[in-house]
């Protein structure tokens, strides 16, 4: 995850747009995070951020489209943390992964829970 020296930076792939809760919360925090729609903008927003400690996949993400983007994340970053409100993601063992797939990510319950996963190192 983060270095003590600086904020959380997450990235949000939504491709539905059912996490603008999730992310107006995660602002609210001081949390740094970027958003991307398919692999080319999560790509862009990685590189252009320096990187992020965890990619939330939202409900809305097609497999296809989670699978991709995360192998190619971890592909750069193996020490990414993966947290998904949908798909299950089927190759985690390089990285800590949390299935959140029971909440939605504009619940206060999904957003707990994903504040308690990025808070476990």
């Amino acid at each position: 995850m983060a270095d003590e020296d600086r904020n959380t930076c997450i990235l949000l792939l939504d491709e539905a747009g059912s996490m603008a809760p999730l992310h107006a919360m995660l602002e609210t925090l001081g949390l740094s995070v970027d958003r991307a729609s398919d692999l080319a903008e999560a790509r862009t927003a990685f590189f252009g951020a320096g990187g992020h400690d965890c990619l939330v996949i939202g409900p809305g993400v097609s497999p296809g489209l989670a699978r991709k983007v995360s192998n190619a994340l971890a592909d750069i970053d193996p020490n990414m943390s993966f947290a998904t409100f949908g798909p299950h993601l089927r190759d985690t063992a390089r990285a800590r992964t949390a299935r959140l797939s029971s909440y939605h990510p504009g619940s206060r319950a999904g957003q707990g829970a994903l504040l308690r996963f990025l808070q476990t190192r």
